[in-house]
């Protein structure tokens, strides 16, 4: 979430509760933003950042026990929904109180987010049926149980030669393929689908 999102729900949120609420809230605010001040966030990965929050705000808790207590006295500290509202509705109003370090804190979990998660390379073994595709070629593999797969042949991949040069000979051989999922746009169903691509081919025989 970008600090000016954070921004616009901590005004929505001062709105929304009462001044006894809007009061502790500053208060826990107040205490977590002292706490978390004191910590080197930028040198945290996210899932430490998020845990070290986590433990500013409940500490800031736990020095306005009586008037958390009394504002919040109904609210099950197991419940895992109600507890993580809580924190979130206590972060959006540190925004205001200590918005250098919360623009810190939203900058490492940004720059974590966005970082792409590591392709995953699976394989199969089977028999080639078939290839298949004007524009966009893919290739149809039966597998040992039986199954068959449309994978993607959208770029190079190790052992395309063959396929290239004797397209009609490649019926009937048996492969390891080696690919990996990706999202492919469908305009048909107007959503996205995983679909294998291929990254090598090896022929067994």
């Amino acid at each position: 979430m970008t600090m000016k999102r954070i921004f616009a729900f901590a005004l929505v949120l001062s709105l929304a509760l009462p001044l006894s609420a809007q009061d502790l809230m500053d208060k826990l605010a107040d205490s977590a933003c002292a706490c978390i001040s004191k910590k080197d966030v930028e040198k945290m990965g996210s899932e430490e950042l998020q845990m070290q929050l986590g433990f500013c705000i409940m500490e800031a808790v736990g020095n306005n026990a009586e008037a958390f207590q009394k504002e919040y006295g109904g609210l099950d500290p197991t419940d895992t929904e109600a507890m993580t509202k809580l924190g979130e509705q206590i972060g959006m109003k540190m925004a205001f109180r200590c918005p250098t370090v919360m623009m810190k804190v939203a900058t490492v979990t940004t720059e974590v987010v966005s970082a792409p998660a590591p392709a995953v390379t699976e394989e199969l073994t089977g028999t080639v049926k078939a290839i298949e595709g004007d524009e966009i070629a893919q290739i149809v593999v039966v597998d040992e149980a039986g199954r068959t797969h449309k994978l993607l042949w959208l770029r190079y991949f190790k052992g395309d030669s063959r396929f290239i040069s004797e397209p009609g000979k490649v019926a009937g051989s048996k492969v390891r393929v080696k690919f990996e999922t990706i999202d492919a746009y469908s305009p048909k169903a107007r959503e996205y689908f995983g679909r294998k691509e291929i990254r090598e081919v090896e022929f067994l025989k």
